[in-house]
């Protein structure tokens, strides 16, 4: 019996455990979304003719995603310009502070698909993070999983001697 109830903590533990990490989206680089395209922003400010005011960040976080002109490096409210004799299909500039700006290269589609906007498929298609709530759930039904089988595993031998 005390085997059994060790060999059920060894196997617990690491669900358990599991159950109250948290982890944190790692971005490769720093990138504005505009009008539906990832930019790669560019680590130094450069010298640039800058037109019109084309946008601005309208959603900032370094921990998870958002639809609209989404930034993982600067805040809500940050304007894109375009660039003179330089099409929006390839590169805008940020205003970083008064004046100075960063250079984005347009780099691929901005896929995020945001609660609302998803029908069918699971949370992680949706781009939705999975609650504490669900995993605790999860790792309880396990723990009833792991009694019911110990359970029996236990009866089972009890009955042969």
């Amino acid at each position: 019996m005390r085997r059994i109830l060790l060999t059920l903590c060894c196997l617990l533990f690491p669900f358990c455990y599991s159950a109250t990490t948290v982890s944190a989206t790692s971005w490769a680089y720093p990138f504005v979304v505009y009008d539906g395209f990832i930019y790669v922003v560019e680590e130094a400010a450069v010298e640039v003719q800058v037109g019109e005011k084309i946008g601005e960040v309208t959603a900032y976080s370094d921990m998870q995603q958002y639809e609209g002109n989404f930034s993982n490096v600067f805040e809500k409210g940050t304007a894109y310009y375009k660039i003179n004799g330089q099409p929006t299909t390839q590169v805008i500039a940020v205003e970083e502070r008064e004046g100075v700006f960063r250079k984005a290269e347009r780099e691929a589609a901005y896929t995020y698909v945001s609660e609302g906007q998803a029908v069918s498929g699971s949370s992680l298609e949706k781009g939705e993070p999975v609650e504490r709530n669900d995993l605790i759930l999860g790792t309880f039904l396990f723990v009833c999983f792991l009694s019911l089988v110990g359970g029996a595993v236990y009866l089972f031998q009890r009955k042969e001697t």
